[in-house]
């Protein structure tokens, strides 16, 4: 599926554009967000550790790591996974191949050869902090895109 990787980096640019635009939620805000019943302190703890490794391995990419997104195709409930691979690391960018197509699991063999593209036409470079949104869905993202893990060899 091609649109994913032209349509990431719009995404990225839009989401900059809307997060320097947002301002904290009131409390009112975000007491109509907030679930009925919090999950255990445990949970929080666990999700706030996935998150820190993820922006750490993020901020100190290595060439050979796959990104694992999670998207949402239009007008389904699935969840379908897309991955890019970094192939070349500079102080403040990282340059990604994309998958050449989806998967439905995020434990899909991303080691077969082609798995990847090469093509420099599908090659995408992210800043350090374009590559960190990806931790979030962003505002007005209708396909649900985040960054769910980071596999590392």
């Amino acid at each position: 599926m091609q649109i994913i990787p032209r349509l990431l980096p719009v995404l990225l640019a839009g989401a900059t554009l809307v997060s320097s635009c947002n301002s904290t939620p009131s409390s009112e805000q975000a007491a109509a967000t907030t679930p009925p019943e919090a999950p255990p302190a445990a949970t929080n703890t666990a999700a706030a550790s996935a998150d820190t490794t993820l922006s750490a391995q993020l901020q100190n990419p290595k060439v050979g790591d796959v990104y694992v997104v999670q998207f949402q195709p239009r007008n389904t409930t699935e969840q379908r996974y897309y991955f890019y691979q970094v192939f070349a690391v500079r102080p403040n960018e990282v340059d990604l191949h994309p998958a050449k197509q989806e998967a439905k699991d995020p434990q899909a063999d991303t080691s077969t050869p082609g798995f990847f593209s090469n093509d420099a036409s599908n090659m995408m470079t992210y800043t350090r902090a374009e590559a960190r949104e990806l931790l979030q869905e962003q505002p007005g993202d209708v396909l649900h895109t985040r960054l769910i893990a980071v596999r590392r060899l």
